[in-house]
């Protein structure tokens, strides 16, 4: 699966290179047939025949054969080649026609090539109700054609620009590559490279074609984590009458040195477990994250939450040509035995003219702008409490 048009060649000794040979054509029953279509070939004629004798294979579908001596065609019992064609090969290989007057040849050879792909897999176990562990792995799938013997493996995180022929090579494969300084931790350490980020594996591990390795990437202890009911609510300016309003389970960590990690964090797939009452792991939930660089927020949206549970019902409505009027009344029950902390996310019309926003926000309840378009209305409900929000827009039309 090699890029010919990638490869870049040292040679320890001087070399003149004049052309450069790629065989994928591998040697093969059908590919030798094909090759010695209108060739002389080695034939027994029948099963009970002894001495092979020469004809020329004149077809390969049905095998059909020209006896040498009398013309006579027919399909034999078997057939023998009489050599290995130099056109071909035995696995796909790469030629140079060369010029040196060196004996032995040292090379050092760069390429890149399709088949091989990485990707980060995450594990969070929720410790208790404040720190979580999060471990990971990198799976390297090699469908190169190539083994990598004792290799130093790096991976290349980022939104990689290529030519459309090639898939993305986030594996940089070398055949040589040169030791680099690297930490002597068990994690993994990640190096910046013109916006991207290279992480180094500090060990060496051979990658056969065909197989998919997986490499111990990180694991941290005791990461601060908030945990919380999320809802975000589209703005309807309508007298849509009563909906109901649905909390997703969402947890959030700073990733951060601070925080026990502060590593950048390459995309992949993130699986969450918690404990059970009787000490077991449940799973709880899964997503995926993006590239999320050191000192942002990690943020893991996990299925619907049961006991959480809202409804948004239109109270009053009034729309005329110089102004509207539409008020809500949002009703959010806690029916678990735990105190919740909950976040509701409120569109905010634009484009609509002057608006003034009115709300019975106080104290479980805060409030601030998530962004220009959005208001985040957080409260801290008790086991079996019942909360009612109760929020106004008011527009006057231009």
């Amino acid at each position: 699966m090699i890029d010919t048009s990638s490869v870049l060649a040292s040679f320890s000794q001087p070399v003149k290179l004049y052309s450069q040979n790629y065989s994928y054509d591998v040697i093969s029953y059908n590919s030798l047939l094909k090759y010695h279509l209108g060739k002389p070939i080695m034939y027994i004629e029948t099963e009970t025949s002894k001495e092979p004798k020469k004809g020329i294979l004149l077809a390969t579908n049905p095998i059909l054969v020209k006896e040498e001596n009398y013309g006579v065609i027919f399909t034999p019992f078997k057939l023998f080649f009489p050599d290995i064609p130099r056109e071909m090969a035995i696995k796909p290989s790469l030629f140079w026609n060369i010029e040196t007057q060196a004996s032995q040849l040292d090379i050092d050879l760069h390429y890149l090539t399709r088949g091989m792909k990485w990707k980060s897999d995450y594990t969070i176990n929720l410790s208790n109700k404040k720190l979580l562990d999060l471990n990971s792995w990198i799976t390297i799938t090699n469908n190169s054609g190539a083994t990598y013997e004792d290799a130093n493996i790096s991976v290349l995180a980022g939104e990689v620009k290529l030519s459309h022929d090639l898939e993305t090579p986030k594996l940089y494969a070398k055949r040589r590559v040169a030791q680099s300084a690297l930490s002597t931790e068990q994690n993994i350490q990640s190096q910046a490279l013109l916006g991207y980020h290279i992480y180094h594996i500090p060990f060496k591990e051979s990658i056969k074609d065909k197989e998919k390795k997986q490499i111990s990437f990180i694991e941290k202890r005791a990461i601060s984590y908030e945990r919380y009911a999320e809802s975000k609510e589209r703005f309807y300016f309508s007298n849509f009458g009563e909906k109901r309003v649905v909390f997703d389970q969402v947890i959030e960590f700073k990733n951060s040195k601070a925080n026990h990690l502060g590593i950048p964090l390459p995309q992949g797939n993130i699986r969450v477990y918690q404990k059970d009452e009787g000490g077991r792991s449940r799973f709880v939930g899964a997503n995926t994250i993006s590239n999320i660089p050191k000192d942002e927020l990690v943020k893991i949206t996990l299925g619907k939450h049961f006991d959480i549970v809202g409804k948004e019902k239109v109270v009053a409505f009034k729309q005329t040509n110089s102004e509207k009027h539409i008020t809500y009344t949002m009703t959010i029950n806690n029916h678990s035995k735990k105190e919740q902390l909950i976040k509701l996310q409120k569109n905010i019309p634009i484009n609509q003219g002057k608006l003034t926003i009115t709300d019975n926000c106080k104290e479980q309840c805060s409030k601030k702008n998530s962004n220009a378009f959005a208001t985040e209305y957080t409260l801290l409900l008790q086991p079996n409490e019942e909360y009612n929000l109760t929020i106004s827009y008011d527009v006057q039309v231009y």
